[in-house]
C-alpha cells in the first residue's frame, strides 16, 4: 500500500495513506466534526459509530475501496474515499468522498488527498472518478475544477436541510 509523503502550503510534513484499524477514532471525529459545521454533509447525525469505522476500514482492504487518511506533522486532517459504483457495466467507476478538517483547509490537504486518491484509483483498475458536492460549497467547487474534475450537472433541491433546500452539483473525471 501506497504512503505519500509531501509538504502543506505552510511547509508543514503531510502524509497521505491507506486508512488502518487505529484511524477509526480520528476519521469518526473529523466526520462528527463536519456533521456539526451544518454546511457541508446532508445528514444530521452520524449514523455509525467507531466500530462500524473500524470494520469498515477492514472491509476495504479485501475489496476495490481505497480509504485514505491524511495527516499534517502527525496530526489528523482529513480523509477521503473512494467506492465502487454497485453496477457491474460502471465497475471502472469510482465514486469520492473527501472530509478536510475544519483547521487543516486551505493548506493543500484537499489537493494532496484528490492527487493522491487518482494515484489509488489507478491501482486499483477505475478509469474514472465522480463525486458531489453542494452547489453553495465555492471552496470545494474551485478545488475541483481546478484540479481537472468536470462539472456534469446539478440536482435542483436536492437536499433538505435546516436552512432550506440545496443544489448538488456533480462532477466527473476521466483518468490518464
Amino acid at each position: 500500500m501506497s504512503e505519500w509523503h509531501l509538504k502543506t502550503k505552510d511547509e508543514r510534513d503531510l502524509t497521505i495513506r491507506h486508512a488502518r484499524a487505529e484511524d477509526a477514532q480520528d476519521m469518526y471525529r473529523g466526520f462528527c466534526d463536519i456533521i456539526e459545521e451544518g454546511e457541508w454533509l446532508p445528514t444530521f447525525k452520524p449514523r455509525a459509530g467507531p466500530d462500524d469505522w473500524v470494520s469498515w476500514i477492514e472491509r476495504s482492504h479485501e475489496i476495490r475501496e481505497s480509504l485514505l487518511i491524511a495527516h499534517i506533522d502527525g496530526n489528523y486532517a482529513g480523509h477521503l474515499s473512494l467506492q465502487p459504483e454497485e453496477w457491474m457495466a460502471s465497475r471502472h467507476v469510482a465514486k469520492l468522498g473527501i472530509i478536510v478538517a475544519n483547521d487543516s483547509r486551505d493548506v493543500g490537504v484537499g489537493r494532496s488527498l484528490l492527487m493522491c486518491a487518482e494515484e489509488a484509483a489507478l491501482n486499483e483498475g477505475y478509469s474514472k472518478i465522480t463525486l458531489s458536492t453542494f452547489a453553495s460549497n465555492d471552496s470545494a467547487r474551485h478545488l475541483y475544477e481546478a484540479t481537472g474534475y468536470r462539472l456534469v450537472g446539478t440536482r435542483r433541491e436536492h437536499f433538505k436541510m435546516p436552512k432550506g433546500y440545496i443544489d448538488e452539483v456533480l462532477y466527473e473525471k476521466l483518468l490518464q
